[in-house]
C-alpha cells in the first residue's frame, strides 16, 4: 500500500488539487471568514488561529490517516478557491459518526455555479476508490443545503440517519 506523507497532486480539466502550504493561510482565512462560505459548515466565521489550525490539521492528516484535505486551485486563474478532501475528526457527536473517512469541502462563493464542486469531489472520490478501495465514506449535510445534497447524491451518497450536530439538524450520509 502506498503511504502518503503529503497530499498527492491531482489535476482535472479545470482544477488542481494540491498539498496545503503555510503560504495558503491568508487564502484559507479569507475563505473561512466569509459568512456566505461558512453558512452550511457551522455558520461561524473563523478566527485567525482557527484558520491556521485548519491549514495545519489538513496537512497533518496525510501521514497519520493516509488521506486528508487538498488545497483547490482554479487552473485558469491559478487562484486558491477552496479546500476539499477527507478527514476523521473523531467526532463526539453525532453518535456513531466517526471512524470512516468523512468527505468535506468548502469552495469560495465567487466560483459557485461553475461545477467545480462536482469536478473536485469526483476527483476526490476517484482517488479514494483507487487508494482505499471498498472503504465506506461518510458526510453530514444540513437539510437546507440542497446544492450539497444534490452533489452528494451524484457521488453515490445516501442518507442513513438524521441527527443534531452542535445544535443543528443534519443528515448523515454514506457511500459504500
Amino acid at each position: 500500500m502506498t503511504r502518503f506523507l503529503v497530499a498527492p497532486r491531482i489535476e482535472t480539466d479545470r482544477l488542481v488539487l494540491r498539498e496545503l502550504r503555510a503560504d495558503d493561510f491568508d487564502a484559507v482565512h479569507r475563505l473561512w471568514t466569509d459568512p456566505e462560505n461558512v453558512r452550511f459548515v457551522g455558520g461561524k466565521p473563523s478566527t485567525p488561529s482557527q484558520s491556521w489550525r485548519r491549514v495545519i490539521n489538513s496537512a497533518g492528516m496525510w501521514p497519520i490517516l493516509d488521506y486528508g484535505y487538498w488545497a483547490l486551485d482554479e487552473t485558469e486563474s491559478d487562484q486558491f478557491i477552496g479546500l476539499v478532501g477527507f478527514a476523521d475528526f473523531k467526532r463526539d457527536e453525532p453518535v456513531r459518526f466517526s471512524g470512516d473517512p468523512e468527505i468535506g469541502y468548502v469552495i469560495d462563493k465567487d466560483v459557485h455555479g461553475r461545477g467545480y464542486g462536482r469536478e473536485a469531489m469526483t476527483a476526490c472520490m476517484n482517488w479514494m476508490d483507487t487508494h482505499h478501495a471498498g472503504r465506506r465514506t461518510i458526510c453530514m449535510i444540513e437539510p437546507e443545503n440542497t446544492a450539497s445534497l444534490k452533489l452528494a447524491a451524484r457521488l453515490g451518497y445516501r442518507v442513513y440517519d438524521e441527527a443534531d450536530f452542535e445544535g443543528l439538524p443534519v443528515l448523515l450520509l454514506e457511500r459504500v
